[in-house]
């Protein structure tokens, strides 16, 4: 039996929606990672643990490395590959320097040139020269991209080594031999 309120709406369909949105926001929170060993690592069972023991077991130790570092491995690798992205746009975007450059400085030319009496020679000049600063620039943005992707990298290893540690350790605590 459903009660109306408002304007058609039921008590029993309100609080159906609670309920699917607590469950919905729980299975989020405590969603079981793409793979319990993202280090690839072989385990074995040293005490006879089944299959089934065992992957509950890298989950428990998944989530224990994860709540002692503070830091999730497919989370942070998500947020590496975004970062690259952004890179690679990053280069690519800057890749037009040149171009732009000689754009800019050709319309700087022109307007230097048509006061001093010849702008297609003032537009070559200041193409030129503004192909030149641009290209610079578009070299110097590629390398700095490329710098902070090698960081992020850099990073991410470091970080995940530490959970790593973490991970091996709760495994080991829970009697399994992980090479």
């Amino acid at each position: 039996m459903a009660f109306k309120i408002g304007k058609g709406i039921c008590l029993m369909c309100t609080a159906c929606l609670i309920l699917c949105m607590t469950v919905l926001s729980w299975a989020v929170e405590t969603a079981v990672p793409p793979s319990t060993n993202p280090a690839n690592h072989a385990i074995f069972p040293a005490k006879g643990q089944d299959a089934n023991q065992q992957m509950k077991d890298q989950l428990a130790a998944y989530n224990w490395a994860t709540q002692q570092t503070g830091w999730d491995p497919y989370k942070a690798h998500a947020k590496l590959v975004e970062q690259g992205h952004a890179a690679e746009q990053t280069a690519e975007q800057a890749k037009g320097g040149l171009v732009g450059g000689a754009a800019r400085g050709a319309l700087v030319g022109v307007a230097i040139g048509a006061i001093a009496g010849d702008a297609g020679k003032g537009a070559a000049i200041g193409a030129a020269a503004g192909g030149l600063g641009g290209g610079m620039r578009s070299r110097r943005t590629q390398r700095g991209a490329e710098a902070t992707k090698e960081q992020a990298i850099e990073a991410f290893n470091g970080q995940f080594a530490q959970w790593d540690k973490n991970y091996v350790a709760a495994m080991e605590g829970k009697g399994y031999t992980i090479k």
